[in-house]
């Protein structure tokens, strides 16, 4: 099958030893994930096609719903089975879109199934993937991962989250590292139960601003103890500089920087925009969209009050309106500073913009505007062990970018220092920028 072949996206000589040569072999460190780490540790064997693709993979039924399936073979009462074949259904519509390449390569990279996704063969490659997830030991989610190179994974964890699964993952013998984020949006949205809850785990009642500063840093300590190196703000846009929610943020971002940790900026989603379905099916079950907020100028007020406080360390800012792209990575080029390279990043594409337009987008504004060659490279985001398909998609690309334009003349075309700029994006950048190993 010619779809999706040995050299795809690779167009030019170049790229392709850049690709097969380097890339290809380098091992993953996915240090922004929602996997579940019980599943990890467990072991998980998965019962069948649907639990491993369909199951919690809001992309997949952003996808349906936009072809017209119900949404009982998509969230509802229906069959793993007649679930899976919906998906099947809708592939020939979607030629093109990510969720058409990832789900073929992961076909391709797991299960060596060569075949194009449609109705008619749909129960072929249900029987045969189901089979071989019953028979073939190395498809638990430990045997994936290693089969992946995956070498380390951050879940993302909310501040009274149980630590205690990590603990026992990193303190046996799994091949992949799994490390936890802290990640308190719940706290800088004010949610009184999430306050509650905090409160019964530090052993005290939360009742002012101050106490709940207390709280969140005995949680930040202990989430330090157990591995923990970065923090994450999935947040529409940065919150105003006099709010409870920015101080918050300011005093996570002087623990980070006290700690050597990251913060990472998720800005823009504007979520659960259909309140109709969003009160069937909950969140996170692909009712979220980009935000059309102003983002540049309030980031730049955030940065700038960071930097003035001495609190502004290693920081990684994701996007997801590319209205302002552009603007957002020339802004962050006015805080780094010699502590590291890099020190403040422009993110890569991320959630709706991880497609090939959207990963091209964000190397060639992080090229103009900054120096790629202090990129950290790629991240999943996802829910799914064998999402990993993905870094294989950005490093494909990658080296297609490189390569194109070292043929083109655009960069210089020597090999050893190419071959390096990959390996360095890819990996060695994110293993040098973070700070698991103190």
């Amino acid at each position: 099958m010619n779809y999706l072949h040995d050299n795809v996206f690779l167009t030019t000589e170049t790229a392709q030893a850049l690709y097969h040569e380097t890339a290809k072999k380098l091992p993953i460190i996915d240090f922004h994930t929602h996997l579940p780490q019980s599943e990890i540790l467990a072991d998980h064997r998965f019962e069948n096609l649907w639990e491993l693709w369909l199951k919690h993979d809001h992309y997949k039924w952003r996808l349906m719903r936009g072809c017209g399936i119900d949404e009982a073979r998509i969230t509802g009462d229906a069959s793993p089975w007649e679930k899976f074949e919906a998906f099947a259904s809708i592939m020939p519509l979607a030629v093109g879109n990510p969720v058409h390449h990832w789900a073929h390569l992961e076909l391709k990279r797991v299960f060596n199934i060569d075949l194009i996704l449609n109705s008619e063969n749909a129960a072929t490659i249900w029987d045969s993937a189901n089979q071989q997830l019953s028979e073939r030991s190395e498809l638990s989610v430990q045997g994936l991962l290693e089969s992946f190179n995956v070498e380390l994974v951050c879940t993302t964890d909310d501040p009274t989250s149980d630590l205690t699964t990590h603990s026992n993952i990193n303190n046996s013998e799994i091949f992949t590292k799994t490390y936890p984020t802290f990640r308190p949006d719940r706290f800088t949205a004010n949610d009184p139960e999430a306050i509650h809850e905090l409160g019964a785990l530090v052993g005290y009642e939360i009742s002012s601003h101050e106490l709940l500063i207390n709280a969140l840093k005995e949680r930040h300590d202990h989430f330090h103890e157990n591995g923990c190196r970065l923090s994450d703000h999935g947040i529409p846009h940065m919150p105003d500089l006099d709010s409870d929610a920015f101080d918050i943020l300011k005093n996570v971002a002087r623990w980070n920087k006290q700690r050597g940790w990251t913060m990472q900026l998720h800005l823009g989603p504007q979520r659960n925009v259909n309140t109709a379905m969003s009160a069937i099916t909950g969140r996170d079950s692909g009712f979220d969209t980009m935000g059309s907020w102003p983002q540049t100028a309030s980031l730049i007020d955030a940065l700038n009050a960071l930097n003035e406080a001495g609190y502004l360390g290693k920081t990684i800012v994701y996007n997801l309106n590319p209205n302002e792209s552009e603007a957002i990575c020339c802004a962050l080029q006015n805080f780094q500073n010699n502590t590291a390279k890099g020190l403040v990043q422009y993110g890569p594409a991320w959630w709706h913009m991880d497609h090939v337009r959207g990963i091209r987008e964000q190397m060639d504004i992080l090229t103009s505007l900054g120096a790629i060659g202090t990129s950290v490279g790629m991240l999943t985001d996802s829910r799914s062990f064998t999402s990993y398909v993905r870094h294989e998609y950005y490093r494909r690309l990658l080296c297609q970018y490189i390569g194109d334009a070292a043929e083109a003349g655009e960069m210089p075309n020597e090999p050893s220092t190419l071959h390096q700029l990959i390996a360095d994006i890819c990996y060695y950048n994110a293993k040098n920028y973070f700070n698991w190993s103190s």
